[in-house]
């Protein structure tokens, strides 16, 4: 009988559990998609050919400092980092603080480089906001530059010269408290760099 008693509360101790983590995700179905609102771009190596623009950030990347150089501004996009509910109930989902961390992946061309950006930040910490979408809806995050990372802006991601790239993202979606969630996941877009 004891062994029955012991049983039952471990499942409810389980079940318990299993309640507490399903309330810190969205109430539905979720998605990430990148928008392209262009998917060409202009080559831009700072006045370097695309073999000494990639031999510099390569030599930056080895840094373990980073180096005493100001890594270059990363390539200016015109992209949107698109969250969508798929389900046929309203969703609350928090966007924007700092626990929501969106990062890049890309891959392609002549190869990719990413650094860290050397910028500082405020210590306070930014909480993130509530925002409610419909069946169907989508809340849109603008991106003007290839940066990811806390507040958008603690690595800086490069293609290092002319060709054919893919470009992914991820977003950590956080509860009101900025705990962590859930991580969505885009399916990569194609992004034409040209000379």
């Amino acid at each position: 009988m004891k062994w029955f008693v012991l049983a039952v509360a471990a499942l409810f101790v389980s079940a318990t559990a299993v309640s507490a983590e399903d309330k810190k995700k969205p109430e539905g179905p979720v998605t990430l998609k990148v928008v392209a609102k262009t998917d060409k771009y202009k080559f831009d190596g700072g006045g370097k050919t695309p073999e000494e623009y990639k031999k510099t950030l390569q030599l930056l990347a080895k840094a373990k400092d980073g180096g005493l150089q100001q890594p270059p501004k990363p390539p200016a996009v015109d992209l949107v980092l698109q969250i969508t509910n798929t389900s046929k109930d309203e969703v609350t989902i928090y966007v924007g603080g700092d626990p929501n961390v969106y990062t890049f992946e890309l891959t392609g061309g002549d190869g990719t480089v990413a650094l860290n950006s050397g910028l500082a930040f405020t210590a306070d910490f930014k909480l993130p906001k509530s925002v409610t979408l419909a069946a169907g809806k989508s809340y849109d995050i603008p991106v003007k530059q290839l940066s990811d990372g806390s507040r958008g802006a603690s690595r800086y991601v490069y293609w290092t010269g002319p060709g054919e790239y893919k470009l992914a993202a991820t977003y950590t979606l956080s509860d009101k408290d900025g705990g962590k969630t859930t991580t969505l996941k885009s399916e990569p877009i194609k992004i034409t760099v040209e000379k």
